[in-house]
């Protein structure tokens, strides 16, 4: 090497290295941290450890990620969280920033044997006073990925992940992510333009799994949205009375539009599985839709949706009348429901059945230029398989195999005789 240059590093070393120093000296400790983690992780991403975070499940955390977001925004951008749970006050997170953690969440502790179930790496809320946890509002090409997101149950309606677009494409990604008690929603995506979710699971959240009300264009692919009290996926298709006219003549549409639901678990959620109104475009391809209190999926005021290769069994627990159904077909339009399997599983031993649950298997009125066809339905329902309330036009239903199942019914029960 030649030796002008290498003497020239050498210099250059040793002038980080005196203004470090001086720095440490002059500095409070919290920009002192930041500084280290600048030089430190150069290429790298940030510890929060650097930013004189915890981690301890006590202490709150909040300034340390505040310092590391300001650092992250004017080079790496890439926050680590090592194991631990990080308490926090809500956060907003802004555009090209990823909080990444290696969280290695499981489901349950039903053996006593997981303590770590619901993962490793929790960002915990210390309140609830804002409407989420990690507020991405306009933000574009944030990621949340690996972590636990714990709600604490704290606040009302505070959800975990919120995001609204102010004119562009967003490109959010959660991922690999595990997102539970929250007040709110799971993730509330609202009028949020171009996002996916993928490999998460989101789960007793105190209204919906995900609510895509007003958002569109994304994806929602190999994640599980269970046991939350609304629905695991909502779109209200309609404003809420309490918004205000000028919210409601900012987002203007409150269905949801073009999103991939593919290859999802949505199951034991109160409020029913797949819960769409004022819907257009979207394809729900081979989810397994099991076991909710309400519709396995309800699609009403909606065009030009498809619904095929799913597995839909046993919903419309603990209901009756309409809700007490698989599916549900409303004034719709340009809808494909083809190519799925609907099973009651009559005999299914975990859950409490007094009645036979669900009473039909596809309810259908109001449909224009709709296909319902080559749908297996054995034993998909005690009463009817198709329960038609008419008005449909240019609409095809049939050849939807159904096989009604052999009951009987007794004070406090039923058995499945065939």
């Amino acid at each position: 090497m030649n030796t002008h240059i290498k003497n020239q590093r050498i210099l250059t070393v040793i002038a980080l290295f005196i203004w470090w120093f001086g720095a440490s000296a002059q500095t409070p400790a919290s920009q002192t941290m930041a500084a280290k983690a600048t030089i430190s992780n150069a290429g790298a991403p940030l510890n929060i450890m650097d930013f004189g975070a915890k981690g301890d499940g006590r202490t709150d955390d909040t300034k340390a990620v505040l310092a590391a977001i300001a650092v992250a925004q004017q080079g790496e951008s890439t926050i680590y969280f090592p194991t631990g749970v990080y308490c926090l006050q809500p956060v907003k997170v802004p555009s090209h920033i990823t909080l990444l953690g290696n969280s290695a969440w499981a489901y349950a502790n039903k053996d006593g044997k997981d303590a770590d179930f619901e993962g490793r790496t929790t960002l915990k809320a210390l309140s609830g006073n804002a409407r989420a946890f990690l507020d991405l509002g306009d933000s574009r090409g944030t990621r949340i990925a690996g972590l636990t997101l714990d709600g604490s149950n704290a606040g009302k309606g505070m959800h975990g992940i919120y995001a609204r677009n102010a004119g562009c494409e967003q490109y959010i990604c959660v991922e690999d992510c595990r997102i539970n008690h929250f007040t709110g929603s799971g993730i509330r995506l609202e009028r949020t333009w171009v996002f996916s979710v993928r490999r998460c699971l989101v789960m007793q959240n105190g209204e919906h799994g995900v609510d895509c009300t007003s958002g569109y264009d994304g994806w929602i692919i190999d994640t599980q949205l269970t046991a939350n009290k609304g629905a695991g996926l909502f779109a209200r298709g309609s404003a809420p009375e309490e918004m205000d006219e000028a919210t409601r003549n900012s987002l203007k549409f409150f269905g949801t539009a073009s999103v991939m639901v593919t290859a999802n678990r949505v199951e034991w959620n109160k409020g029913g599985g797949i819960i769409l109104n004022g819907a257009n475009s979207m394809q729900i391809t081979g989810c397994s839709v099991d076991h909710n209190f309400g519709p396995g999926i309800q699609i009403t005021n909606s065009i030009g949706n498809t619904v095929s290769g799913c597995m839909i069994r046993s919903n419309g627990a603990e209901q009756q009348g309409d809700l007490c159904s698989q599916m549900i077909l409303k004034n719709c339009k340009g809808t494909s429901v083809t190519g799925n399997t609907l099973w009651g599983w009559f005999d299914r031993k975990e859950g409490k059945f007094t009645y036979p649950f669900p009473y039909y298997g596809i309810i259908v009125m109001n449909l224009e230029g709709c296909v319902v066809s080559q749908n297996a339905m054995y034993q998909s329902s005690s009463k009817e398989g198709v329960l038609d309330y008419g008005g449909n036009t240019a609409t095809y239903i049939g050849e939807n195999m159904y096989v009604k199942p052999q009951i009987e019914t007794f004070e406090g029960g039923f058995r499945l005789i065939k």
